[in-house]
């Protein structure tokens, strides 16, 4: 399931940036084709406004012959207002081919041409308008310079033609490798939408496979409570009873018989009650953990550890002051639980402690709280380190245990030490454990040998 999803990811991340590059050189070329449009437009205009000014030209120099030839005012009319338009253009000319540096410098000499060209016009007015002759060298001078400024237009309009034509062919190149990619990141965004369909598709159909094996292995593991539960029925009825009747033959054996029975028949005896007492007690232990595990009877609240762990002390009182405990509890806090699951746990851990003491050293057990975020717990499942959590900590200064068994002590069954040293059963840990997993909850165990143990809760805040 986790490579499934990490090649999902992983394709998705690739589609993901082929389709960004895609894009942004979808997004760049149609940039460049509008700046080129605008570049081609440009040069239209240029060209346009450069027509314009030869025409404005031929209408002041028009105006003015019309002047010289009949002394009518009117005809200087379309000469003024030609003259303030040759300046306009002038103006707007400069503008548009301000980023190239060669044409600026054809603009400025036309315009120096242009003027010369004026001032000869006004000096043809003046001298009529003072009625004196006109010099027939200035009219050559104007010609001249009329021809000279037609030459320059038509090179500052060769040179304009021919920024256009490449501009068009630029303009025409970059339309092309548009539509291309385009059409690519047309075809690659089908594409990516049918390759995303289908893994999506093959990902449902793999979780819908998952979770009908996940209903088949509830329905197995339901099967396996009713199982359980059956075994419980069984234990506390089937299996108590011939103990019951064992321990009592046994000890009817030991009230009527005691003096005709020899030291090896006492001794047998002594063996078989022993053994009676401690089948006994493991049934007790299994019911105890095969009703945690069937939890349907059971329902939580909130729940105060310090009055459970009150409760504790004063069930284990007698055994605490015969080893003459010091037990150091802090404020413990509230929890949401099940009150008689968390007195267990508790009467477990404590008793656990009072029973793996050394010899001739007072037992001090420490009980500590604090909070603290998930991710400081260690092994536990990504989505739960969000979460903050009851850390509550067991300490003793007993027999302790090596590092290498902290997780075999939590085994049912699972004993470190023989029944001739201390008693039990081995299923008190084991319980204690499925307690905190009933509770959405964690307990790990720290240890050095000779040093003491110290058992470590984790209790969800909410």
């Amino acid at each position: 399931m986790k490579k499934s999803l990490r090649f999902i990811f992983f394709s998705f991340t690739i589609c993901l940036v082929l389709l960004a590059i895609l894009s942004w050189t979808s997004y760049q070329k149609i940039s460049d084709s509008t700046s080129y449009a605008t570049a081609v437009e440009n040069t239209h205009e240029v060209l346009r406004k450069s027509e314009e000014l030869v025409s404005i030209l031929k209408d002041f120099e028009t105006g003015q012959r019309g002047y010289l030839l009949t002394e009518e005012k009117s005809f200087l009319e379309p000469y003024y207002k030609a003259e303030r338009q040759i300046e306009q253009v002038y103006r707007d000319l400069k503008y548009k081919v301000r980023k190239n540096p060669q044409q600026t410098k054809r603009l400025d000499t036309l315009r120096h041409s242009i003027s010369m060209k004026i001032q000869l016009l006004r000096y043809n007015i003046k001298q009529v308008q003072m009625h004196e002759v006109l010099n027939n060298e200035v009219f050559l001078k104007g010609k001249v310079e009329m021809d000279r400024i037609r030459q320059l237009v038509n090179r500052f309009q060769a040179v304009e033609r021919q920024l256009l034509e490449e501009r068009r062919d630029v303009k025409t190149k970059n339309d092309t490798q548009t539509t291309t990619v385009l059409s690519l990141l047309s075809i690659f965004s089908f594409v990516l939408l049918i390759v995303s369909f289908v893994l999506i598709f093959l990902e449902l159909q793999r979780r819908i496979s998952f979770q009908h094996q996940l209903e088949n292995k509830i329905d197995e593991l339901n099967r396996s409570n009713a199982d359980l539960e059956q075994f419980a029925y069984v234990s506390s009825h089937d299996l108590q009873e011939p103990l019951r009747k064992i321990r009592a033959f046994s000890d009817r054996l030991v009230r009527r018989h005691a003096d005709s029975l020899n030291e090896d028949g006492k001794e047998n005896l002594e063996k078989i009650t022993s053994s009676a007492e401690r089948m006994q007690n493991l049934i007790n232990d299994l019911l105890d953990f095969s009703r945690l595990v069937n939890r349907k009877q059971t329902s939580s609240q909130e729940v105060d550890l310090q009055e459970v762990m009150n409760r504790v002390t004063n069930d284990l009182s007698v055994k605490i002051e015969e080893k003459k405990a010091e037990l150091i509890i802090e404020k413990l806090p509230y929890i949401w639980g099940i009150s008689f699951q968390l007195n267990q746990l508790f009467l477990n851990l404590i008793s656990n402690a009072l029973k793996f003491t050394k010899p001739d050293v007072k037992p001090l057990i420490k009980i500590n709280h604090s909070i603290v975020k998930g991710d400081e717990i260690k092994g536990i499942e990504k989505v739960r380190r969000e979460y903050d959590y009851h850390k509550i900590t067991i300490s003793d200064n007993g027999i302790g245990f090596e590092q290498e068994y902290a997780e075999k002590i939590f085994v049912i069954f699972q004993r470190l030490h023989g029944r001739n040293y201390y008693e039990g059963t081995g299923v008190g840990l084991a319980i204690c454990r499925r307690i905190m997993s009933n509770h959405n909850g964690f307990i790990f165990a720290e240890s050095q040998l000779g040093e003491g143990a110290t058992f470590i809760l984790y209790f969800p805040t909410k």
